[in-house]
């Protein structure tokens, strides 16, 4: 014996003995008969010893079959489940994000991203947290929120930030009357919070209340959407809930540039054409936003 047997000789040994059938185990792996009986035979040649009784048609184990059977068994599950492990894990791509994007401006493409890649799962990591995508392994693409002026990343989309309230609102004419301002604030310290000046002439003059301050932009436009006050929103956040009927933009001569959103990918990453689909469609879904 020479110490070595294949994993093919194994595997073709194991659907026999599971199947008590040559012929059965020869369909299930797409194989002739012969040629199982001739793995099995080489097999048995390797081992010295019979691992099948041949005294009638059915393939039944000797003693020596049984024992290898059971090894088997355990070893090409072993490997068949890793192979799918290893399989699903190339066809899934990891994207952090930011809560926000995820929820207004990714959420609702999710289906499209799905028809434009098929079989690609996209997992989300939605968080204010900065990931470091050359020591974060699981990791292939992220999308970051950034000053204008930053140059790392390819660019996605740069936005304007802008009033809208509920059509309800703006139906009824309560826009600047016992309304609140629903506004953002970055939890990033290298982010200037929105300038709020320019958009005052959207209510009374008398208007004194502070707004009400929200860490997550959608939360803010969720606010908004239930009527609850003028929402200072992003553009690129924003739209998919003006095509919904949700919000409705008031005063659109009235706007402050904002941020930009880029892509970057993961060195290790950059190979995997999965990971380069999924990139190619955000950067299609987002060039209307760079124009």
């Amino acid at each position: 014996m020479s110490g070595r047997v294949s994993l093919s000789a194994i595997r073709v040994f194991e659907a026999a003995a599971r199947l008590g059938s040559f012929k059965d185990a020869a369909d299930e792996l797409a194989m002739t008969p012969t040629a199982v009986s001739h793995r099995i035979r080489g097999l048995e040649g390797e081992l010295g010893t019979a691992l099948f009784s041949r005294s009638h048609r059915k393939a039944d184990l000797t003693a020596a079959g049984d024992e290898l059977f059971e090894a088997s068994r355990a070893a090409v599950s072993v490997v068949d489940a890793a192979i799918e492990r290893i399989g699903s894990a190339q066809r899934s791509v990891t994207m952090t994000t930011t809560p926000a994007f995820a929820a207004l401006w990714l959420a609702p493409r999710l289906q499209a991203l799905q028809a434009a890649v098929p079989g690609v799962v996209l997992r989300v990591e939605a968080s204010h947290s900065v990931v470091d995508l050359e020591r974060e392994r699981g990791v292939d693409l992220a999308v970051r929120y950034s000053p204008r002026d930053t140059a790392a990343g390819e660019l996605l989309a740069c936005e304007s930030f802008r009033a809208f309230v509920a059509p309800s609102v703006a139906t009824t004419g309560q826009t600047g009357k016992n309304l609140q301002l629903l506004v953002s604030r970055w939890r990033s310290t290298g982010l200037e919070d929105i300038p709020l000046a320019p958009f005052e002439g959207i209510f009374d003059s008398d208007w004194k209340s502070a707004p009400i301050l929200f860490d997550d932009e959608h939360h803010a436009a969720l606010a908004a959407v239930s009527g609850r006050g003028v929402v200072i929103l992003s553009d690129v956040l924003g739209q998919d809930l003006v095509d919904a009927g949700l919000l409705t933009e008031i005063r659109p001569d009235t706007h402050v540039f904002g941020h930009c959103y880029r892509l970057h990918v993961a060195g290790r990453s950059v190979a995997r054409k999965d990971v380069g689909r999924v990139a190619r469609w955000l950067l299609e879904e987002t060039r209307s936003c760079r124009a």
